[in-house]
């Protein structure tokens, strides 16, 4: 139907198209014709545009607006998903070094820039007084350890020997020789059975190791039997026919029997001259096997294994007194810093800073809302303040299992090591740093407006094929803030839904 303005312009069209008609028959001289027929024309061209403005711009404006079904086109594209923070260049191992005394500098064998090795001497101090204590040192440890040390060693050996002998000899007159040797075979029985029953509790099914018990119990108990018997006839027999003495008196032609049996005091003084004399033995062994390479119990003792002891650890102080008038490099590296010169007095703070230039790292900060994409083995990309225009590829290789607050905010903190590089880096550099997460490249992509979730990690697209909108399910990848990696369900070129726009 047509709108009322429309009717009106239609109506007047039709006046014009009618009086136009009339022009021949009414007028007949020419002259006036034209003055009529021109005029009606411009008003017929007048009238026609307005209607031309009104169907086809007019009236479309004013039907009221209907939705805009909006579409992209799946292209091929990149994502990448990086966390971005901030470095400070460091050395793999870095190392104040200073002496640890006072002196003065007499040689310094390198300058800064300067590679060292491993146990290089880089400085030394004036060492004259502890290279004499290292003479006297080592003489002392000489003397100690001298062929005429070692003959001495020996004859101790077998002087202790015949003591302890002699000592064994008298116990064993004062308590008796079958006393004295039952009373050590009860020593000897009583480790056998300690020994016997710790193997037995360690394997109480054994039968073999029970039995081995059993029988080193029935002799210890046999043994102290045999002791009881033994002191009875040292009572009864060995004390008067050893220890009676005959008196004779001259002047009145008798004799005289008396009975002077040893005392408790007697036998104890004996007992502890053999415990001396097994003692001196033992130290004296000791000490031989320390002077001949020989073995030595853990617990080996003796003032001259003690005397021995004192004049190795001499020499050896000496030696580290020495050492530490000595600047050595703990590893190969490069000299970076140097605070001092030959024949300057130093104290022992550090004079020079080596480090190992061969391995990298920055120090890397990041926001606490990226920790996700902070991992040990993710790649990255760091630029450094001082060199804009070149990029170097690293490996985050640690992250601090705490955050750091030391600039005053929460952020994560972590090592990433720098790819071998020829490029000349000063250690301290700032740089930029962007860790890679993920990132594909070559992919599918569409608007993530396109995805339409119907499952835990399940999508769905609306394809335009032929005007329709038909369903595609899709495996969706990776996911930045604007687009998804398609994996599989759409091509190059098809064309999805991203939904509706209202319009005015």
């Amino acid at each position: 139907m047509t709108s009322r303005p429309g009717k009106k312009i239609s109506e007047m069209l039709s006046t014009v198209r009618a009086r136009l008609r009339e022009v021949p028959v009414r007028l007949k001289d020419p002259r006036r014709r034209w003055r009529i027929i021109l005029p009606s024309v411009a008003i017929l061209a007048v009238i026609g545009g307005s209607v031309y403005y009104y169907e086809a711009v007019y009236l479309p404006s004013r039907q009221s607006a209907g939705p805009t079904l909006q579409t992209a086109v799946a292209r091929r594209g990149s994502i990448v998903l990086s966390a971005s923070g901030t470095g400070t260049l460091q050395a793999a191992n870095q190392v104040d070094l200073g002496f640890k005394s006072s002196g003065r500098l007499t040689k310094l064998n390198v300058k800064v820039g300067d590679p060292v090795r491993e146990s290089q001497v880089l400085a030394e101090l004036d060492n004259s007084s502890q290279q004499i204590q290292l003479v006297q040192a080592k003489q002392t440890l000489a003397g100690q350890t001298s062929v005429s040390a070692i003959a001495a060693a020996q004859q101790a050996i077998t002087s202790s020997t015949k003591a302890l002998q002699s000592a064994q000899q008298h116990l064993a007159y004062l308590i008796s020789p079958p006393v004295y040797y039952l009373e050590n075979e009860i020593v000897k029985d009583e480790r056998a059975v300690k020994d016997a029953q710790a193997a037995a509790e360690a394997a109480p099914s054994d039968p073999i190791l029970q039995a081995d018990l059993k029988k080193a119990q029935d002799a210890l108990a046999h043994a102290k039997d045999r002791l009881v018997g033994a002191e009875a006839s040292y009572t009864a027999t060995y004390l008067p026919n050893n220890f009676t003495y005959v008196t004779v008196n001259q002047s009145a032609h008798r004799s005289y029997r008396r009975y002077l049996p040893p005392s408790d005091v007697d036998i104890l003084q004996a007992r502890s001259a053999v415990t001396v004399a097994e003692g001196a033995l033992t130290d004296a062994k000791n000490l031989y096997a320390a002077l001949t390479g020989g073995n030595l119990p853990a617990d080996a003792s003796g003032s001259g294994l003690t005397a021995l002891g004192q004049a190795r650890l001499g020499v050896q102080t000496a030696e580290d007194n020495l050492k530490d008038t000595q600047l050595i490099a703990p590893f190969s590296g490069t000299v970076v810093s140097l605070s001092a010169q030959e024949g300057d007095t130093v104290g022992s703070g550090s004079i020079m800073t080596v480090a190992d230039l061969s391995t990298l790292y920055l120090q890397t900060f990041v926001d606490e809302s990226d920790y996700a994409k902070f991992k040990v083995g993710n790649t990255a990309d760091a630029v450094f303040d001082a060199l804009p225009d070149q990029t170097f590829t690293a490996k985050v290789v640690q992250v601090d299992p705490a955050l750091d607050t030391s600039s005053g905010s929460a952020v994560v903190s972590g090592l990433v090591r720098l790819d071998p590089t020829s490029a000349d880096l000063l250690i301290g550099m700032g740089a930029s740093v962007t860790v890679i997460s993920a990132q594909t490249q070559n992919a599918v992509l569409i608007p993530l407006a396109a995805l339409h979730k119907y499952a835990a990690e399940k999508y769905a697209v609306f394809v335009i094929r032929n005007g329709k909108l038909i369903p595609q399910f899709v495996e969706v990848g990776l996911r930045d803030l604007v687009s998804a990696e398609v994996k599989s369900g759409l091509q190059v070129g098809d064309v999805v839904s991203t939904g509706l726009l209202a319009t005015k």
